[in-house]
């Protein structure tokens, strides 16, 4: 054998060597990125506390692997985290996420770096199992899946023989939820959808979805509910089966670019659209839900960020905001059309589609000015009015529906002063004559109420303050629940949701969810 030949031998035993999969030892974060073809679903973890416990154990995790039916382990997550048993009462504690290759796994093992039992203040160390700490699973991971495997920990069955620390753990993965009490989220940088039961106030599942998702809208035409999803960097707009949180359908979108936000018009009971703003190429899709295919292009302003549509008409019942004349102005028109509201931020403008709901098609665009930075919009039909918060301007800018409805562009937009600035989202709240204010800068909801027609004069003075809900970092978005009793927060920077009683105005549960999440919605009533 020649010398050559040797070295060619050698080289290709050591690549071989560094091959993910030729030996059977922990895949660290970093060859797994360097596998993108097995690559192909995703696994998070939930660490559900007691419902009571009547021992104060603290363990230290380091980190957490899963071990698959042949043996590799795989690192879920090495982010150290101390677990208290009377904290975690009662709550869910995000372990870690973690992108894995399709196939069976077996064990989940804990690595624990110390123990402890606190009692009447003394302190006692607890020793671990020389084995380590493993918990028996069966799943097995489907090709483009997410699975979410919760962890139940009974903290009072975790100590052997008055010193071993042995956690007691029982997994349980997702199982289909009543449709009407979901609440889904989307987690940019996750990429996936996290699904909250808003009766338990806990993570019921995990959708893994496209790239980057963001906005979201939800469809209910009869039994069928469906949640859909726009993938900013993938292009396409993912839809989800309620009943079994998977993924349906992928509907591309080649009219646009960089789609953020969506909205949904039911024209009839036949006929269902779908308007996507597609913030890199400053237009708004039409998809028509019936054949998921693109019927048409609607060039708006610049950076499209949020969109809107005109609620059901039967919302009208019941305004005590809205003379007889005004209702029957509104209900006339909406045989005829509907409104889509498009918030351009780049131009600082408001973008309003008149969609003729005979045949679906845009019949005018008409553009409205706004503030500077304008970043969301909601629609009062209650009132007549659609509020925008502009994000660098201390207004919020008030477009006067019907006047548009009548044709009066002019007089259609007005502001109410001195709200402050950093506003990221804003909701109307009619039945409590309240608007809720998302300021992003210092993380918080204000509450003001809206001046009376008759007190237009005033608006240049602070409106009305009802006081201020403190809320997580860096909050992106915010709904209030069909019941109109709990405002639930996308807090950004803190990778969670706060939930808020509406009446004590205070935080009554925060909710792990993925990494940076972005939108939210819940099924309409």
């Amino acid at each position: 054998m020649t010398m050559k030949t040797k070295s060619v031998r050698i080289i290709l035993l050591v690549f071989y060597l560094l091959l993910p999969g030729s030996f059977t030892g922990c895949v660290t974060t970093e060859e797994t990125e360097g596998m993108p073809g097995r690559l192909k679903t995703q696994l998070i973890i939930y660490l559900n506390g007691p419902e009571k416990a009547s021992l104060d154990i603290t363990f230290e995790l380091l980190a957490v692997n899963i071990i698959a039916d042949d043996g590799t382990s795989m690192e879920i997550t090495n982010r150290p985290q101390s677990i208290n048993a009377f904290t975690i009462e009662g709550r869910q504690l995000l372990l870690g996420e973690k992108i894995l290759s399709e196939g069976k796994y077996k064990k989940l093992q804990l690595i624990v770096k110390e123990a402890s039992l606190n009692k009447k203040g003394r302190v006692s160390q607890l020793a671990l199992p020389p084995k380590g700490i493993e918990t028996d699973i069966d799943v097995a991971l489907g090709r483009n899946q997410s699975t979410t495997l919760f962890l139940n920990w009974n903290a009072d069955a975790s100590i052997n023989d008055g010193y071993m620390f042995s956690p007691e753990f029982t997994v349980k993965s997702q199982i289909p939820e009543l449709s009407s009490l979901l609440i889904y989220v989307t987690n940019e940088n996750s990429n996936n959808v996290s699904v909250i039961n808003r009766q338990s106030g806990e993570i019921a599942a995990t959708v893994m979805v496209g790239k980057k998702p963001k906005g979201m809208a939800i469809s209910k035409r009869g039994d069928r509910i469906k949640v859909y999803v726009a993938n900013s960097a993938s292009n396409s707009i993912s839809v989800i089966d309620s009943t079994t949180h998977k993924i349906e359908n992928e509907i591309p979108i080649r009219f646009g670019r960089e789609p953020g936000e969506i909205a949904i018009a039911s024209l009839s009971s036949e006929k269902e659209l779908l308007f996507v703003a597609n913030y890199g190429s400053n237009n708004v899709s039409v998809v028509d839900t019936a054949t998921y295919q693109e019927v048409e292009k609607i060039d708006v302003g610049r950076g499209p960020v949020a969109i809107a549509v005109d609620p059901p008409v039967g919302d009208l019942a019941g305004t005590r905001f809205l003379s007889f004349d005004d209702i029957n102005i509104l209900e006339s028109y909406r045989e005829r059309f509907i409104n889509v509201y498009v918030v351009n931020q780049d131009s600082n403008n408001v973008s309003v589609l008149r969609i003729n709901t005979a045949t679906g098609r845009s019949a005018e665009v008409i553009t409205l000015s706004a503030e500077w930075r304008p970043v969301k919009v909601n629609i009062d039909y209650q009132r007549g009015k659609a509020y925008v918060a502009n994000y660098a301007s201390d207004k919020l800018s008030v477009i006067d529906i019907l006047q548009i409805v009548k044709g009066n562009i002019s007089n259609a937009v007005s502001s109410i002063n001195n709200v402050g600035f950093s506003i990221i989202d804003v909701i109307s709240d009619p039945a409590f004559d309240r608007i809720y204010l998302l300021k992003e800068v210092p993380g918080e909801i204000m509450i003001i109420r809206p001046f009376a027609e008759v007190f237009d004069s005033l608006k240049t003075v602070m409106p009305p303050v009802m006081g201020t809900i403190p809320v997580g970092s860096s909050p992106r978005s915010f709904i209030l629940d069909p019941e109109g009793r709990k405002l639930y927060v996308v807090n950004r920077g803190s990778d969670n949701i706060s939930i808020i009683d509406k009446t004590t105005k205070r935080e009554e549960e925060v909710v792990p969810v993925g990494r940076s999440p972005y939108g939210i919605a819940v099924f309409p009533k």
